[in-house]
């Protein structure tokens, strides 16, 4: 009962698949796997096809807002979210990564940033905006963490102060990456999905249930949201080839090697 496959993610859930990638598995020890820190070239192509999709999904000019979610925790959307803005600073864009999770931020983890002053500081005037946005080790990335861990998140994000911080970024970067919380555990995800331009919904290979992954998608929708599509994530390919051998077969991977 578990979605496995992309078609399954187009079939159950009336998303267009926009992405695959790879479980890293145990061999995996060089920190958190963003594609700076040279991960394997299979996993690193498969965030360049989500990021060309992505692009391709959202066609009109200006700043577009991306929000990252789940349907549930450990499904790995701030790892896809931290990738997918990787992948647009590295075609020469301004792109801010911002944590909406303001209830359990983890992107200060993932990209080597202090937590404060993060978002939540900038929408209670704790803390400049310009003070709150930090530049990354990455060529053209920003990043906005979540700030102090807040009492009354949905308050903050539903707040007319934050309207008029996102309408200020806006003019200030080509891409927003928000990673939100995951759909099924607070109204949140909603509530950024309503101000963004479009939503990739991550789904965790063998872990997200069709029932569950269909109502969060249902509860999106009823928000009038655009869904960009929906991206199967840490899919153990060498361990079920048979469902993914027509996505990856090992002269794919030969084929990634000599491209690097």
């Amino acid at each position: 009962s578990r979605i496995k496959t992309p078609e399954e993610i187009e079939t159950h859930l009336g998303l267009p698949a926009i992405g695959l990638i790879p479980a890293l598995g145990k061999t995996w020890h060089n920190g958190e796997p963003l594609l700076s820190s040279g991960v394997p070239p299979n996993f690193a192509e498969a965030f360049r096809a989500l990021r060309t999709n992505v692009l391709f999904s959202s066609p009109e000019k200006g700043c577009r807002v991306i929000v990252v979610t789940s349907s549930g925790p450990r499904e790995g959307k701030t790892i896809v979210a931290s990738n997918l803005a990787i992948g647009f600073a590295h075609l020469g864009q301004r792109v801010l990564l911002a944590d909406g999770d303001l209830r359990r931020p983890r992107v200060h983890e993932v990209i080597g940033q202090e937590q404060e002053p993060g978002l939540s500081n900038a929408i209670v005037g704790d803390a400049k905006a310009s003070d709150a946005v930090h530049l990354t080790d990455v060529s053209g990335l920003w990043v906005l963490t979540a700030g102090r861990v807040p009492p009354n998140a949905a308050e903050l994000l539903g707040s007319q102060r934050f309207k008029e911080l996102l309408a200020s970024i806006r003019n200030q970067f080509d891409w927003v990456i928000i990673d939100s919380p995951p759909v099924m555990a607070v109204t949140d995800p909603n509530i950024l999905a309503s101000l963004a331009d479009g939503v990739v919904f991550v789904v965790g290979a063998e872990m997200t249930s069709y029932r569950i992954a269909r109502r969060a998608v249902e509860q999106l929708r009823r928000g009038r949201v655009v869904l960009a599509g929906g991206v199967l994530n840490r899919v153990q390919i060498e361990r079920h080839g048979y469902y993914y051998s027509q996505y990856y077969r090992r002269e794919y991977t030969e084929y990634y090697v000599a491209a690097e």
